[in-house]
């Protein structure tokens, strides 16, 4: 079995470093970056060395990524199963995504300081606080706490991802919220090449703003994996294991 890592242009193919066990499968214009499959379940490993030949390749040229264990028996299925029948489309969405990549933004915020910043600007929520951390506090002091923030805090860590992100999606083509829970709220930027300067630029003035309150992750650039739905495609084939983006 082969793995279909993604797809470039011939042209572009030339430009990349490509890893040893990394080969190129050529169908006119069209090249499909393909490795032998291991002989065993897909691993962790496995998934960080997709990822990282995905990331090495948008860093030099466009690329369309397809999911670890996206498989077919061999080269030529790769040509005549994956690049051939859909060339059209799969030119289309090469050129949408010639001039874009995307960026991942993780706000993890802490909070334990969110609360304490909601209890300075609501007095019975600072009471709440103080009776729990009393000498006597017991559970129900916790639950009643917990019951108090647990909205609040909601609120108030969306207002800090609102307020602090401004800059970056004034930079950002689209946004997308990939996550978001009680700490973490994740979300992917589609910025266009000759931006990701300015994206830099905005997710710094953002990390001195979120000193103390959230813990920032700023990944990129990766291949555009969030917005390829937008995109006008037939799809790949289908994944044969759990990795993907």
């Amino acid at each position: 079995m082969v793995l279909v890592h993604g797809v470039l242009w011939e042209r572009d193919a030339a430009v990349i470093t490509l890893p040893g066990e990394v080969r190129t499968v050529n169908a006119g214009p069209l090249v499909a970056l393909v490795s032998d499959a291991p002989e065993r379940e897909m691993t962790g490993d496995d998934a960080v060395a997709h990822l990282d030949l995905l990331v090495a390749a948008v860093t030099e040229a466009p690329v369309l990524p397809f999911a670890l264990g996206t498989a077919v028996p061999d080269d030529e299925a790769a040509r005549e199963e994956v690049l051939l029948p859909d060339a059209d489309g799969l030119a289309r969405r090469l050129e949408a995504v010639a001039d874009v990549v995307e960026l991942r933004l993780d706000l993890t915020f802490d909070t334990d300081a969110s609360v304490a910043a909601i209890a300075r600007e609501d007095p019975d929520v600072h009471r709440l606080v103080e009776r729990a951390r009393g000498p006597r506090a017991g559970l129900a002091e916790r639950l009643a706490l917990g019951e108090a923030t647990a909205m609040r805090v909601a609120e108030h860590q969306a207002a800090l991802a609102e307020e602090w992100t401004e800059g970056l999606l004034a930079v950002a083509e689209q946004a997308v919220l990939l996550h978001s829970d009680e700490q973490l709220r994740r979300t992917a930027y589609l910025v266009r090449r000759d931006r990701i300067d300015d994206a830099d630029a905005a997710v710094e003035r953002l990390r001195a703003r979120a000193q103390g309150l959230a813990e920032i992750e700023y990944v990129g650039p990766l291949p555009v994996f969030s917005f390829l739905d937008d995109l006008s495609s037939s799809p790949e084939p289908e994944p044969r294991s759990k990795w993907g983006w």
